[in-house]
């Protein structure tokens, strides 16, 4: 499993997200954003955030992960392909579903946020969950401000489960605090 960031928030991102939140009170921006400022922004959800996005490179992630991930229609995946015209590492017909393939991911803050909340939920493909833990991990090397921001929904919304087969620990992380499992 390996993730890479191509693209994270830079210091530049962050000027124009906070100009672009201040422009819709009618402010100029006269200082760089500050640590607090950044979480405030993502706390609060506001447009402005969007601008913040990242471009991930996910080495070797099994096919059916991929297909999981691509569902998240405010993210643009790019996967390389399994035709049999276009490599020569295995034949497409017999490939199983669990076949290595390289796929690039570019979301904004918000989407990636809402991907957490659905794919680190423990009803969510345990795999899949593996390898979202693992960009969210990345993520927050580059934003330590998305600390609090990438984890389950029920850790999120403080216990509330929405799901259909709720796994129960929204009702026993507060007992033993959010872990990555």
């Amino acid at each position: 499993m390996e993730v890479i960031v191509l693209k994270y928030p830079t210091e530049e991102d962050w000027a124009l997200a906070k100009t672009a939140a201040l422009n819709t009170v009618s402010k100029k921006m006269v200082n760089h954003p500050t640590s607090d400022w950044k979480e405030k922004l993502i706390k609060a959800n506001h447009s402005p955030a969007r601008v913040l996005q990242f471009y991930f490179r996910l080495v070797d992630i099994p096919y059916y992960v991929s297909t999981h991930l691509a569902r998240h229609v405010h993210a643009t995946p790019f996967i390389s392909s399994q035709r049999n015209d276009r490599q020569a590492k295995y034949d497409r017909e017999l490939a199983p579903q669990n076949t290595p393939v390289t796929m690039d991911w570019f979301m904004n803050i918000e989407e990636l946020i809402t991907i957490a909340h659905k794919r680190l939920c423990f009803q969510a493909d345990k795999t899949t969950r593996e390898w979202v833990r693992a960009i969210c991990d990345k993520a927050i090397e580059y934003c330590p401000e998305l600390k609090s921001r990438l984890v389950p929904l029920c850790v999120y919304r403080n216990g509330l489960c929405d799901e259909f087969n709720p796994c129960g620990y929204n009702e026993t992380y507060k007992i033993t605090g959010w872990e990555t499992k």
